[in-house]
């Protein structure tokens, strides 16, 4: 009971300014999410937390909050620093926090130092005033603090936001030597939906007896999406593409790609078939992809084509239809993938292209708790099917006897002259093994199949 009503009432807790009590109720904040009531009160008490909880659950908040409220105005210089893998969530970041220090009437400096927009500019702003808050990418913080144009010295509290994120673009190396430098006594905290051995190893390095606050996601799929699968075989993965964007006419269709070059293929022969299709990726400049996202916001593109993590941080609206046109290195990428629709209550359908050898990582999926239907394109129309690699379907495999086989099989059992029935034994034998062969030679076509994509993708991600 008594945890309870702390969660109903850290909003209003003696330990949160005024002023900012008075912001939250300005936007409408009034009870707080499970991430928000266990770790505002740690960040409060000074306590290091690495935080796993999904995306949506309210964990921007649950750090600004403590953050603006550890800040001295009348202090001139850097006191909290928060960091985001990808310029689109930083800028996010900064426009959230902006949001709550305007709403409560306080007079912090927040500064956004990320690519996008002018460094000269930055490093002027840096240097005139220092902001009390700062929100970076960590590229820009580590020059930027390498180069003294910030100092760090004074920060109280370093925030590692999307961590596995952070981990994943290669991030760590830079942030391990800005934290190495840092107050021993500054309070650190990392949220992110996964929490891979690597980036715990990361953090224990220099948090001493971080608070683990777990935030259980009730599934990691949304009940409102259908999650289907589909076996291309030898079929033009292209077109089955293309099919499956024009059958039902989604209100947004958002098709994820792994590599720049197959991102560039797949916008190019969706446009020749007449769709109207924006890309997003890596090699697109920052004012095009502003100008982009901004367009299919305005409902000017039904189909968007992406990559990773340019798509990380993203936030369109209206997603109805998923693709995951290739399967994604990294497993957890395909839960952020269909992770974008079905949102809000919403209905949101999700589909996989795979190949046969590809099963083993759907397997892996599935025992994250993520539940695929088979599905096959038949006349139009999505319908259900059972793939014969499915695990409950899965059996030792065993050559049936063909009608002639099982015909002499039956005689042995009736009296039958000596030496007939070795005879039998010989003929199954000799039957099975042909099967074997047939079944070999099938399995080094589809072995050759896989080693042609493989060389393929490899050749594709040099390009890259």
């Amino acid at each position: 009971m008594k945890n309870m009503a702390q969660t109903n009432s850290i909003f209003q807790s003696e330990k949160i300014r005024p002023e900012l009590r008075t912001g939250l109720e300005k936007i409408n904040f009034s009870k707080p999410t499970k991430v928000q009531a266990a770790v505002i009160p740690a960040l409060l008490n000074n306590k290091n937390v690495v935080v796993q909880a999904a995306t949506g659950s309210g964990k921007t908040h649950a750090y600004l909050l403590p953050l603006l409220n550890m800040i001295d105005e009348n202090a001139p210089v850097t006191q909290a620093v928060v960091t985001a893998p990808s310029r689109e969530l930083a800028n996010q970041l900064y426009k959230v926090a902006r949001q709550l220090r305007d709403a409560s009437g306080l007079n912090i400096s927040i500064e956004y130092l990320g690519g996008g927009n002018d460094r000269n500019r930055q490093i002027e702003k840096a240097e005139n005033r220092a902001p009390q808050l700062i929100i970076a990418t960590p590229g820009r913080l580590h020059d930027f603090a390498s180069k003294k144009v910030i100092n760090l010295d004074n920060v109280k509290a370093f925030i590692i936001d999307e961590a596995d994120m952070t981990l994943d673009m290669g991030f760590l190396g830079q942030m391990d030597e800005i934290i190495s430098k840092l107050d021993k006594k500054v309070i650190l905290g990392a949220f992110s939906a996964t929490i891979p051995v690597k980036l715990e190893n990361f953090l224990r390095k220099y948090m001493s007896k971080p608070d683990f606050i777990v935030i259980d996601n009730p599934a990691i799929i949304a009940p409102t999406i259908q999650n289907d699968l589909i076996d291309v075989g030898s079929r033009d993965k292209k077109e089955i593409l293309y099919k499956l964007l024009t059958m039902g006419q989604p209100y947004l269709a958002l098709v994820f790609a792994n590599t720049k070059k197959t991102v560039d293929e797949l916008t190019d022969y969706l446009e020749e078939q007449g769709l109207k299709v924006a890309k997003i990726h890596g090699g697109i400049t920052e004012r095009e992809r502003k100008r982009i996202i901004r367009q299919v916001r305005e409902g000017q593109y039904q189909y968007v084509v992406a990559s990773d993590l340019a798509a990380r941080g993203i936030d369109v609206p209206g997603v109805s239809l998923v693709v995951n046109y290739e399967i994604p290195k990294d497993l957890e990428f395909v839960i952020h993938r269909i992770g974008r629709t079905g949102r809000n209550g919403l209905k949101g359908h999700a589909i996989t292209l795979i190949y046969d050898e590809e099963m083993p990582q759907i397997e892996d999926l599935e025992k994250l708790g993520i539940h695929f239907d088979f599905k096959e394109i038949k006349n139009g129309e999505l319908v259900e099917r059972t793939h014969y690699h499915r695990r409950d379907n899965r059996q030792a495999r065993s050559h049936k006897l063909d009608n002639r086989m099982i015909g002499m099989v039956k005689k042995t059992k009736k009296k039958v002259k000596p030496g007939y029935k070795k005879k039998i034994k010989q003929a199954i034998q000799k039957d099975r093994q042909q099967k074997r062969k047939i079944e070999e030679r099938h399995q080094i076509r589809k072995a050759k199949r896989r080693r042609k994509r493989e060389r393929e993708q490899a050749r594709e991600n040099f390009d890259n």
